[in-house]
């Protein structure tokens, strides 16, 4: 049986299911989320209770220009034509058990394309007139499209052809925040190419995040700073990403959960976190805290966190990068590079030098010895001055 709403009685009452939490902040009104049915049949002469009406006139909404989510969708074969559309998007559109007989569909190109829905095993569907968009577009299997409510009945479609669409790419969550993430080059061209890797500022409900961008085999894509924006925002592997380049190497993000709704992060805003986390000073022996040179000595351990004045002064919080080392207690002195990695903690993160026993094994010190250290903000080199090999008591 199609999924039809209930056509309408002389007496009709539009039913509203109306959640509000109010917010002491202006932005209150973002909070609110009117869920209605029947916007299809706006050309009704509406009837509406006094105090609802009252409600809305107060607070100057219009209902029909609520933000609803975005929608997405990865296409199958079957897709081609019939389309489902994700249950949480239409439940929050039009409410439970409710749905308008047709949309329209606006294309790229200026098309549009009224398309009738159906309802099947409690899902809904575009189903008339959808493959007559499909095939105007070209849309196949392994197509990635999105849906942009416009209003209750309209839809704004954007396909993507190659994993582009303009100036937006998308590509989906890996399972670890380490991979590189390809950027393609019809949209950070070549003529970006640098010796030195580039910061890009991705932008997430108008919240900045330092994302570093570094090139492989000739490709650009991002890679330290991804695991910030998973572990804040509690990404899971399977969300797909879609990145919209709007100046320079900078871009905004949205984000769509493996359920294909768009996800809102309007709490985004109120997480804080320190630019440069406090860690875990173990052993630490002195420190000098105010000086553009920084010493300090540890025991040494199995890995090696650095003090959060060397995390500051690295500007490692901005984006995590190689650090020059040089052993001053070898002769001759032996300079290098050294890869730094971040680590969450409960307060945010800490930072810590990679290959650590690979570091220990060339300057020669091993676990329990004690070494002086510096750090030289202005040339960015972490030196080490002095080891003082561990005696045991029993010698």
């Amino acid at each position: 049986m199609p999924f039809i709403t209930p056509k309408p009685t002389t007496a009709f009452s539009l039913q509203l299911s109306v959640s509000i939490s109010f917010h002491k902040s202006i932005d209150f009104l973002n909070q609110v989320h009117v869920k209605i049915g029947l916007l299809h049949l706006l050309h009704l002469r509406l009837s509406f209770h006094p105090s609802i009406s009252d409600f809305f006139s107060l607070i100057h909404i219009d209902i029909c220009n609520i933000r609803e989510p975005c929608f997405c969708r990865h296409m199958k074969k079957a897709d081609e034509i019939m389309l489902s559309i994700p249950s949480d998007a239409a439940c929050k559109m039009w409410g439970v058990d409710m749905g308008p007989t047709n949309v329209d569909i606006h294309t790229d190109d200026g098309r549009i394309f009224n398309v009738c829905l159906t309802e099947s095993k409690g899902n809904l569907f575009f189903f008339h007139g959808w493959s007559n968009v499909t095939q105007h577009l070209g849309l196949s299997k392994g197509c990635f499209i999105v849906f942009n409510p416009l209003d209750c009945t309209t839809f704004k479609l954007t396909h993507f052809i190659d994993g582009v669409s303009g100036s937006s790419f998308w590509t989906y969550l890996l399972r670890t925040s380490s991979h590189f993430y390809v950027i393609p080059e019809v949209i950070l061209p070549e003529t970006f190419s640098t010796s030195s890797d580039l910061i890009s500022t991705i932008m997430i409900n108008n919240n900045p995040f330092h994302v570093r961008i570094e090139t492989d085999s000739g490709k650009f894509g991002f890679t330290v700073g991804i695991d910030v924006i998973v572990s804040l925002l509690h990404l899971e592997p399977g969300c797909f990403l879609i990145f919209t380049k709007y100046f320079g190497n900078d871009f905004n993000l949205k984000v769509f959960g493996k359920n294909c709704v768009e996800k809102n992060f309007l709490d985004v805003d109120r997480l804080h976190f320190p630019l440069v986390p406090p860690i875990d000073a173990v052993n630490e022996i002195y420190e000098e805290p105010h000086s553009r040179v920084y010493r300090f000595s540890r025991i040494v351990g199995t890995d090696f966190m650095l003090p959060d004045r060397v995390s500051e002064m690295a500007k490692l919080n901005i984006c995590l990068k190689d650090i020059t080392i040089i052993l001053l207690n070898l002769e001759p002195p032996i300079q290098f590079t050294n890869g730094t990695r971040r680590e969450r903690t409960n307060n945010g993160f800490r930072y810590a030098l990679r290959r650590w026993s690979k570091f220990m094994k060339t300057a020669g010190i091993k676990v329990r010895d004690t070494v002086d250290y510096c750090f030289d903000e202005n040339d960015q080199v972490l030196s080490v001055e002095k080891v003082v090999p561990y005696v045991s008591g029993r010698n």
